[in-house]
């Protein structure tokens, strides 16, 4: 099969390109040429920005795929290029969606399932404009691309995932936990931010893409994906310093009390508002997906941040001393001892 994959190279990408070649797909690549790969000529690579609608419509309009999978479509105007481009010259358009579009509605189903998607909106919450607009905008391009399909047949496939996790994450979110248990020094919650953690592995989010090419019952569906485990973030960083061998301190500390402070709530970037909790249990029945066990994953996880890793340390890591402090001066106040 030929498959274009529009991104491929940074960490979902990375990890679907390499399965896909190991599969035996013929690969094309299109993205800017950023970031490094080891992929060498066992792809075919195109070079270019999405943004360029007319330049991206040249490059392809005369060209066809079994599948074209998109790993960074995120403005409405990005997907309709596409079906312009691709209409009747493509077996499958396969998009990855976020479970922040359940976040942005009145939905108070958890875990969220499928149909809960169609919710009334949230208004924006203050001070989240970035996230709220990302979720909203992925809304826009699932709505366009569920008329395509009604009124034109686009042959779209979409994909809701929660944080993606797994080696090579540029986002460092996880690392961030790591880092703080590493130092052996107590590590903050929000009070508010013990959420469930059911995030996915980046591997079977590959696989799952790949499972998927060239099954015409998929057509026009939607699926969540999400790990089998379901656990809160304080038992999900025990497990963590258990696998790392690190004794584990965990303070909860009132928001109000952080904000007063200095500290964001972003030091605990698995806290806040924006971490969705999904059911995967259609994407079980119909396609057969299966997770990863969660220890399995962290395992390599953890020895490829603690061990491989070699860039720049997390943004919310500068302020670990003023987090040491106040958890020091919180315990004593709590009587927690030593």
């Amino acid at each position: 099969m030929k498959i274009l994959v529009i991104g491929g190279t940074k960490f979902l990408g990375y990890y679907l390109t390499r399965t896909l070649l190991e599969e035996g797909f013929e690969v094309t690549l299109f993205n800017r040429g950023i970031t490094p790969d080891d992929f060498g000529s066992s792809v075919k690579r195109i070079y270019g920005n999405r943004k360029d609608y007319k330049k991206f419509y040249e490059t392809f309009r005369r060209e066809k795929y079994d599948a074209v999978i998109d790993l960074i479509a995120y403005e409405p105007e990005d997907v309709e290029v596409i079906e312009k481009t691709f209409r009747d010259r493509v077996g499958q358009y396969i998009f990855i969606s976020t479970g922040q579009v359940y976040l942005i509605t009145e939905n108070k189903h958890q875990p969220a399932r499928e149909e809960d998607y169609y919710q009334k909106l949230i208004p924006c919450p203050k001070g989240e404009e970035a996230a709220y607009e990302y979720g909203l905008k992925k809304r826009q391009i699932e709505d366009y691309l569920e008329d395509a399909y009604r009124l034109r047949k686009f042959p779209s496939v979409r994909f809701r995932c929660p944080i993606i996790e797994g080696p090579r994450d540029y986002t460092l979110r996880l690392y961030s936990y790591l880092l703080r248990i590493d130092d052996e020094h107590p590590v903050i919650i929000p009070e508010s931010g013990d959420n469930i953690i059911r995030h996915v592995y980046v591997k079977d989010v590959a696989r799952t893409l790949i499972r998927v090419l060239g099954v015409e019952k998929t057509r026009g569906k939607v699926y969540n994906l999400a790990q089998e485990e379901v656990v809160r973030l304080s038992e999900f960083l025990r497990l963590i310093a258990q696998i790392m061998g690190k004794p584990l301190q965990l303070v909860k500390i009132p928001d109000r009390e952080l904000l007063e402070e200095g500290l964001p709530l972003d030091i605990s970037p698995f806290s806040g508002r924006w971490v969705s909790y999904l059911d995967p249990s259609f994407a079980k029945e119909e396609i057969g997906f299966r997770s990863t066990p969660l220890e399995k994953w962290l395992k390599p996880t953890i020895y490829y941040f603690m061990e491989e890793y070699r860039g720049e340390k997390p943004s919310n890591y500068h302020y670990r001393a003023r987090e040491i402090q106040l958890a020091e001066k919180w315990k004593f106040k709590l009587g927690i001892p030593e």
